[in-house]
């Protein structure tokens, strides 16, 4: 008999609806599991992403996001930190996401009291789709790429006056809508070498990444961005920052710049994130540059990440 394993799809957006979408057609492949998107239908177990939404008694494991670390902003915790204290098994996406969840919420102790266990599992991608997606012929040979929503912990003004502070004959590809501060990125970084391309599909981003051979991901935090999953799957080596969880998933495929440090007291107080030295992003562009081999990474195919969601869902039924 199936695993009636219930995923609410309608809720979030970003981040964790994207890796929910590929998820769920993995899952579906699994033996045993048949998914439930309705919630009024009979289902053993859930897989809840960021909190519980629907109130019901069947088990559920909980794919933890993150959580709130700016002052201002502590309200969103609550419901984050009621769903993981109450799942019967919790997902991190990274290490960094694990110890940023225990500095804010204060979980680690009473998991351990509890006996409740937890993972830290990457995101993952379908490397069979990234396989019948063609390069973009119309990008330069040996090209940079950026994708993101351009907010200023994106950090894309650092981003482009390292790019340009560096001086190399090479283009970047900009993706992702919004601006810099709600201001578009404008003429102010006009260079024939600077190219802002706005929103994408998934599948042109695929294909701009596969023509590229190097990847910009300057976020000052980030538990485990898809953006950066794709770009290594698609063979390119990163430049990134080391707070957060991206120097997990890169580690030695790109340059990690040593610019941040974590903060004295719970939350961070607001401050302009976007302040990187362009001689310091220059540098780790020059370094970057140094790498010439693609990357090859099948451990971030997403049919590695469903088999232990599988495990784990069907390790709480047994129990």
């Amino acid at each position: 008999m199936s695993i009636k394993l219930f995923i609410e799809t309608t809720k979030f957006k970003g981040g964790p609806a994207t890796f929910r979408s590929r998820i769920i057609p993995i899952l579906a492949k699994i033996e045993g599991i048949k998914i439930i998107t309705d919630v009024n239908k009979k289902f053993d177990i859930e897989l809840a992403f960021i909190r519980k939404i629907y109130k019901h008694s069947k088990p559920y494991v909980l794919r933890v996001d993150g959580c709130y670390y700016e002052k201002g902003r502590e309200s969103g915790n609550k419901g984050m930190r009621k769903s993981i204290l109450k799942a019967n098994y919790s997902i991190f996406q990274s290490n960094f996401s694990f110890d940023l969840c225990d500095h804010i919420l204060e979980i680690k102790n009473f998991l351990k009291g509890e006996k409740k266990d937890y993972s830290i599992i990457y995101n993952g991608i379908d490397f069979d789709y990234i396989k019948k997606i063609r390069p973009n012929k119309k990008i330069s040979p040996g090209s940079f790429v950026a994708c993101a929503q351009w907010r200023p912990n994106k950090r894309p003004v650092s981003m482009i006056k390292g790019f340009l502070e560096s001086g190399i004959k090479r283009h970047l590809y900009i993706i992702g809508g919004s601006g810099l501060g709600g201001k578009k990125i404008n003429k102010k970084y006009k260079s024939k070498y600077i190219h802002i391309l706005g929103e994408k599909n998934n599948k042109e981003i695929i294909a701009i990444m596969k023509a590229c051979e190097y990847q910009i991901h300057l976020c000052h935090i980030d538990s485990c961005p898809n953006t950066v999953i794709e770009g290594l799957a698609c063979g390119l080596n990163v430049l990134c920052t080391n707070l957060g969880g991206t120097k997990e998933i890169v580690k030695n495929n790109g340059i990690i710049l040593k610019v941040d440090k974590f903060w004295n007291g719970k939350y961070l107080r607001k401050m302009n994130l976007d302040n990187l030295k362009s001689t310091v992003v220059a540098k780790g562009i020059y370094n970057l540059l140094k790498i010439k081999n693609r990357v090859d990474r099948p451990d971030l195919n997403i049919k590695n990440t469903v088999i232990q969601y599988s495990n784990i869902i069907k390790k709480i039924l047994e129990n």
